[in-house]
């Protein structure tokens, strides 16, 4: 198992993501909010993980996303969002969610937490496995599956040539995929 703690001194903030599998339906609203109670000073965005092809797809849209906030280019007024919608690499939040959002049927989850207080972090992550129907598991992330691999390629719109352009000897494919993911969401950056 495997999650992503980075400090990122340039925003004042430490970043905390993890993915989980859930055993029975997502009551997203009510996770949110036990979340929330364990963190309450924390920004929470909880995602889709069958669409989230690894860590650095992540890193990647929260970077972006603080960053489109603090120098006042942000497409939405919550940070949360922001980080949705660049991690989906689309402008209109609409869009952001349908293709990110977690449905009622979601089982794969990827958890984003954001915040100045790494000790609340450190007492989110102890807590979040205890809540009921979660499993700390992010092995859906390392998936090489080719239907997976093409499932993320139409949801993110690439087409086998642009895949075949950046082909690299001895790259995975999930790898040369979250590479023009976060590509996308450079390309967003600039264009807000």
């Amino acid at each position: 198992m495997n999650l992503l703690i980075k400090v990122l001194p340039e925003h004042n903030r430490t970043l905390l993501a993890e993915g989980f599998v859930g055993s029975e339906r997502i009551a997203f609203k009510q996770l949110i909010k036990e979340i929330k109670e364990i963190a309450p000073q924390s920004t929470i965005q909880i995602m889709n993980g069958e669409r989230i092809i690894g860590y650095d797809h992540v890193l990647f849209a929260v970077l972006n996303a603080l960053s489109a906030k603090r120098n006042q280019r942000n497409i939405c007024d919550d940070l949360s969002l922001e980080i949705l919608v660049y991690a989906s690499a689309q402008r209109q939040i609409t869009n952001a969610v349908e293709i990110l959002g977690v449905k009622e049927d979601t089982q794969q989850l990827v958890l984003v937490a954001i915040s100045e207080d790494k000790r609340e972090l450190d007492r989110l992550r102890e807590r979040i496995s205890q809540i009921k129907g979660l499993k700390s598991d992010d092995s859906f992330l390392e998936s090489q599956n080719p239907e997976r691999i093409d499932r993320l390629k139409e949801t993110f719109k690439i087409t086998n040539s642009e895949f075949e352009s950046v082909r690299l000897k001895g790259r995975k494919n999930i790898e040369i995929l979250e590479r023009l993911v976060i590509e996308k969401m450079a390309l967003l950056a600039v264009s807000v």
